[in-house]
Parts: C-alpha cells; structure tokens; sequence
C-alpha cells in the first residue's frame, strides 16, 4: 500500500498552488471554498507541515509545498495524458457547458441547432453557473461574466455589453418623452452603479428616479420591462427579439459599456485535445458578430431616414 495523501487534498492543493488562490481553486473544482480549506488542512495533518504561506490576497508556496506543486503538476500532466489516450472516442461528442441562463436563452439557445447540425453527433449539456451537481458532471467550457478570467486557464472575450435604456411599449406611448421615461421607474441589476455611470457618461441632466426596484435574475427585469414596470438597462444584444417585435422600445440610443466582460474559459489542456471546444468558441464569436453587424446596419438606416 503506497503511503500518499489522499487524491482529493492532492488535486484541491495542486488547483490552489496553480491559481495562487483557495477561492479560485474552489471555482475550478465547482466546490467551495470552504472544502478546498479543509482538503488542504487534511494534507497538511498527513504531511506534518505547512505547504502554503496564507496572505491577504492569495496564498504562496511554501519551499516544501514548491516541491510537492511540481510533482503533483508532472504526475496529473501525466495522467490526464493517459487518460486522453485511452477515453472512448465518443466522449469527444459531448461538451458540457455551464453559462447564466439569459446568456443561454438569449445567445445561445436561439441558433444552437445551426451548430448542431455542423457537428452530428454532438451532445451539448448546458447548466446554470450556480448547478454544483453529480447530473451535470464537470464543465468543459464556463461563460462567466466577470473582471478578470481566472489564471493559467485559457481564456477569450466573447461579448462586453453596451447597455442602452428600454422601456415597454405600453409606458412608451403614455409617457410625454424620453426624459420623463428616464426620470421615472428604473429598474436595475443587482444594483444601481450601471445607471449612475450610463447617466453620468450620457451628459442628460436627470433627477432622482421616481422608484428603483433592484434584481438579481435580468429574465425577471425584461419580463418587468415589457409589462411597464419601468425602465432597464439592458445590452443590445440580448433584445433583438423583442426590440424587432415591438415588445420594448429603445428610450435613448446612448449606450454604457461596463468593464466585466463575458468570458470564455477552460482548460487549456482540453482546447488543444478536444476540438468541439475550439468549434463552439468560434460559431460564438460569429454569432455575436453577426448580430452586432446587424445592429450596425439598423442604427445606419435609422440615423439617414430622419
């Protein structure tokens, strides 16, 4: 019987010491950051030392923990090596992708059939960010909304908003103009820091909101908006449909783009061995493309016909 730590607190700590971070460890792992602690201090009680110096913002390795980091880095790079060499070739047909659901519903799930037919095959298994279950196994791709992607992972901007104020059609034709409709309802995402600079970047001198009504789900925010609860801020891409429809009505064609960005990330391991991954990156990035080219093309047309 070999006298090693357990494979858990090894890859909880060959995670941690990669990202430089017990948080990002934890997102990699899709556990929390309360389990990735509690791995690491298993290995520590094993070891009878320390492997990491915990600072404000990350940890860093210890000369002992250094060692067992390069080890541990060239016995996973190998096992994963065999591992690829020796997995059923029909796994390469499934990618499992975790994404927030209005991304999902708005980019994705609209054309995904167009992609599916371009790889026959092809199982795609798409599930909120937030799902941390046994059904949904470990995603291959995250589309994450954040600042920075996480470290040593790869990693591809796909979208950065351009939020624009929309309002329901029903508010759009009560109200006098687009200043009264700005000075009214707003409603807002998790906060209201996107309002203040999409008003501070506009140069509209605009009073204190009636009512701020505050969210965390954007699919309850459009549903508010198309009842004329009030006005959002939302990016143009992701109402195509229901500013076509008529269902929302663009209320000022100044727009604010946020610093997060969506981002595409995985392994880089598994961008260069499964090729489906790369595949799927690129008919993102067309399809965003595509639709921003359209917008182009409709806010052309709109500014020459007035």
């Amino acid at each position: 019987m070999r006298d090693l730590p357990s494979l858990k607190s090894l890859r909880a700590f060959e995670a941690a010491a990669r990202n430089g971070s017990l948080t990002a460890a934890a997102n990699e792992l899709c556990i929390g950051q309360g389990a990735i602690s509690h791995q690491i201090r298993i290995l520590e009680d094993n070891l009878g030392l320390s492997v990491f110096i915990r600072k404000q913002h990350g940890v860093e390795l210890t000369p002992e923990g250094a060692l067992l980091f390069a080890s541990c880095n060239r016995a996973f790079d190998d096992l994963e090596g065999v591992v690829q060499h020796i997995r059923p070739r029909n796994t390469q047909k499934i990618l499992r992708v975790k994404v927030g659901p209005f991304f999902s519903m708005k980019l994705i799930a609209p054309r995904i059939s167009a992609f599916l037919s371009e790889n026959p095959g092809l199982q795609i298994h798409l599930s909120h960010l937030e799902t941390n279950t046994p059904a949904t196994g470990t995603a291959d791709v995250i589309i994450d909304y954040c600042l920075h992607p996480p470290p040593a992972r790869f990693s591809q901007r796909l979208l950065r908003e351009r939020l624009v104020p929309v309002c329901g059609s029903s508010i759009w034709q009560a109200q006098a103009g687009k200043h009264d409709l700005l000075s009214g309802n707003r409603l807002h995402y998790r906060g209201l820091q996107e309002w203040q600079s999409w008003i501070a970047s506009s140069g509209l001198r605009l009073p204190p909101s009636r009512q701020d009504l505050i969210f965390d789900d954007q699919h309850i925010i459009l549903e508010a908006v198309k009842e004329g609860q009030g006005v959002a801020l939302i990016d143009r891409t992701m109402v195509e449909y229901e500013l076509r429809s008529g269902q929302v009505r663009l209320v000022h064609d100044h727009f604010y783009e946020p610093n997060e960005t969506y981002q595409f990330v995985c392994q880089e391991e598994l961008f260069r061995t499964k090729p489906v991954t790369k595949s799927f990156l690129g008919w993102l990035l067309q399809e965003i493309d595509d639709r921003q080219r359209r917008y182009a093309e409709i806010a052309a047309a709109a500014g020459s016909s007035r």
